[in-house]
């Protein structure tokens, strides 16, 4: 019969290895954790993620595309719901239009989209050329063509620096509105 101290070597002698195989086997342990996406609301019926979605004109020209880390559709709030879109808009013999957020919406009928936190607008993608416009909400009616925000904005360009409260935009033609306390500094060359 074996004594306390016996016992209690022949039990770790048994067990030692088995726990060491356990905590040590890559194929039971993960290397990373994988993230899955956290649907804000249980009414979701969809998400995607890094989404990617083109839309083409009846001639078959890329009219718009869509990137976004996470797309999430709510049916019964008619609305997507996205994490850091990314909106390109293209024009035939016109340099294309960008825009991107932290947070946005689209409703299901296209008919609005809502940028919110940190949006950028950039009207070229050329440097030396663009306007880039920084606010913190922005809304789109993609079947006008026009953007607008209540917001200030700060308008930049490679000589001058222009800021708002309210600003209206009408992306096919570039004309600008802007609606208060406007203030601006042009630096020539």
């Amino acid at each position: 019969m074996l004594t306390g101290r016996a016992r209690l070597a022949a039990a770790a002698a048994i067990l030692i290895p088995a726990v060491i195989y356990l905590g040590m086997d890559e194929e039971r342990r993960p290397n990373k954790v994988k993230q899955e996406p956290n649907p804000a609301y249980q009414q979701s019926d969809y998400y995607i993620i890094n989404g990617l979605i083109k839309d083409y004109d009846r001639h078959g020209q890329l009219k718009q595309q869509l990137r976004s880390s996470q797309l999430e559709h709510q049916p019964a709030l008619q609305q997507i719901l996205l994490k850091t879109p990314e909106i390109q808009l293209y024009r035939i013999n016109m340099p294309s239009h960008k825009a991107s957020s932290l947070h946005g919406i689209i409703r299901d009928n296209n008919d609005t989209v809502f940028l919110t936190g940190e949006v950028f607008l950039l009207d070229n993608p050329d440097p030396q050329l663009a306007n880039t416009l920084n606010t913190e909400s922005l809304t789109f009616y993609p079947k006008q063509r026009i953007a607008r925000t209540d917001k200030k904005v700060t308008i930049t360009n490679s000589t001058s620096t222009t800021t708002s409260v309210g600003m209206t935009i009408d992306t096919d033609s570039g004309i600008l509105k802007l609606l208060s306390e406007v203030t601006g500094v042009h630096n020539a060359n």
